[in-house]
């Protein structure tokens, strides 16, 4: 397989699509929600998937290393590996999925009456297989988008996203007026059943060797994979202990309603991370590729490329997200929460110094370097639990929130600066000066906002909207007249 610029860019412009898509989907749906079941219901939804969400404890890393290893056989001679890495990683994610899924469902129904409240206890039971069974089917079926990722299709792996949200979407305003919160649960596991279904589908079509008959059980290709993966399993731990434990903090601590909030707003700081982190994320199996044939002067040249183009997204989209949330807030919520714009302030600003991290991240992903990201993580689950229980107990619900965010930022950074070490990049290096121009400009415009926001009272909205509307005009020229963003965007149109 070669590398091709011409195949990397449909895959980061589909992914592209695809977040944009979906990020207005989950408008309309929680918005849909919010009007139908209300704030409370909303939160113990987010706590039911973060709940369930510790079966992924069964991963072992597995569906991490697929991509990477699928991009390698492909430049083997031995065609038989393909179809033995698939069927053996679709039957270990089977079983150890299985089995844990149970345990959890089983456990919940003593955990759960200790963290939620009473009158909602018995509407969380009701979900709780739902969720998990989605939850089952999609870690299957993540073994087929995968596939499809080592074979540079991310746009096919888009393509199905963009669909089984459709489906989502429909199903809950469908299901929702009868069956309620259920509803929602019911949706979401036709949607992880469509999206296992037509990846399987694909996967089998690609490519001849991953035909079904040459699915074999390979010990070979399981010493493999959890080989690499079991460093992933150790982040997945440390994942469980990081926005899960935040969701289960802030429901003790912070009340379901704050949960609903930060709910919401993680959600769409999500689908905006997901913008550049899934079109970045398309360079891991060409760096699993180009490592093993090329020596450090690609990689190099390729990562503080990287950098320079996801800084001048990153940093325009971050800044006019954060201008503009009291009026997310309105549009949205109908009203301006506070709960709701302290948790996208600091979900933006975390989130900003996360996606910066991305080139490094993926690219250690990539090359295989897997130690540091484990230390990291382990770390930042450590520092999010600690730090959040103190805060939690002292200020609330927001000193929570807080927490997660000295944490993202503090892990992201460690990242970035061992990379930039093993690559021998100095800092300084990566951005022109006009990029950091750029930066500066930026974060006088958020103080600026910030401020004026902090000293109108929260009962003038008509002030605040006008303030984000002017500080959205007055930065948008400055966006454009930049000559790096310019160069970017000629580049694009060519492309």
């Amino acid at each position: 397989m070669n590398f091709s610029s011409k195949k990397l860019t449909i895959n980061a412009v589909s992914a592209v699509i695809q977040v944009v898509f979906t990020a207005l989907l989950y408008f309309f749906l929680y918005k849909y929600l919010l009007k139908f079941i209300g704030v409370e219901q909303l939160g113990i939804w987010s706590l039911i998937l973060s709940f369930s969400s510790i079966a992924n404890l069964a991963n072992l890393g597995l569906t991490s290393g697929l991509v990477k290893f699928v991009a390698e056989y492909l430049t083997e001679k031995d065609v038989t590996k393909l179809g033995k890495l698939i069927f053996t990683s679709v039957f270990s994610m089977t079983i150890l999925f299985g089995i844990l899924s149970l345990v959890i469902f089983l456990g919940g129904q003593f955990f759960l009456q200790y963290i939620i409240d009473e009158k909602f206890l018995g509407i969380a039971l009701e979900i709780l297989p739902y969720s998990l069974a989605s939850l089952c089917i999609n870690a299957i079926g993540g073994v087929f988008t995968s596939v499809l990722e080592g074979h540079q299709k991310n746009y096919i792996r888009n393509f199905i996203y963009i669909i089984s949200g459709i489906i989502m979407f429909g199903g809950t305003v469908l299901l929702t007026p009868d069956y309620h919160l259920k509803g929602v649960a019911i949706a979401q596991l036709i949607q992880s059943v469509f999206t296992f279904v037509v990846a399987l589908i694909f996967t089998v079509h690609i490519n001849p060797n991953n035909k079904i008959r040459y699915w074999k059980w390979s010990t070979g290709s399981f010493k493999e994979l959890f080989s690499y993966g079991y460093k992933f399993q150790i982040v997945s731990i440390s994942q469980l202990l990081y926005e899960p434990a935040t969701k289960l903090l802030l429901s003790r601590y912070g009340g379901l309603a704050l949960l609903g909030h930060y709910e919401m707003a993680t959600k769409a700081v999500n689908q905006f991370r997901a913008l550049l982190t899934n079109a970045n994320q398309v360079v891991v199996p060409v760096v699993a590729e180009k490592s093993k044939v090329e020596g450090s002067s690609f990689l190099q040249s390729f990562y503080i490329k990287m950098n320079r183009i996801l800084l001048l997204f990153n940093l325009p989209l971050s800044t006019i997200l954060l201008i503009t949330t009291p009026l997310i807030s309105l549009l949205w919520l109908g009203s301006i929460n506070y709960d709701f714009m302290f948790s996208m302030f600091v979900l933006l600003v975390a989130n900003f110094v996360n996606i910066m991290c991305g080139p490094a991240y993926f690219s250690s992903m990539g090359e295989g370097k897997l130690s540091v990201l484990v230390i990291v993580h382990v770390g930042m689950a450590v520092i999010n639990i600690v730090l959040g229980l103190i805060l939690g107990i002292f200020t609330g619900g927001h000193g929570i929130i807080v927490a997660w965010g000295i944490a993202l930022c503090a892990g992201s950074i460690i990242v970035i600066i061992n990379y930039n070490k093993s690559l021998k990049v100095n800092f300084i290096n990566l951005f022109s000066r006009d990029e950091m121009k750029l930066l500066l400009i930026s974060l006088l415009i958020i103080a600026i906002n910030v401020l004026s926001n902090e000293m109108i009272s929260s009962d003038d909205l008509t002030v605040k909207i006008i303030i984000s509307i002017f500080s959205l005009f007055l930065y948008l020229p400055i966006i454009f007249i930049n000559k790096n963003v310019k160069q970017v965007i000629e580049l694009i149109k060519k492309r």
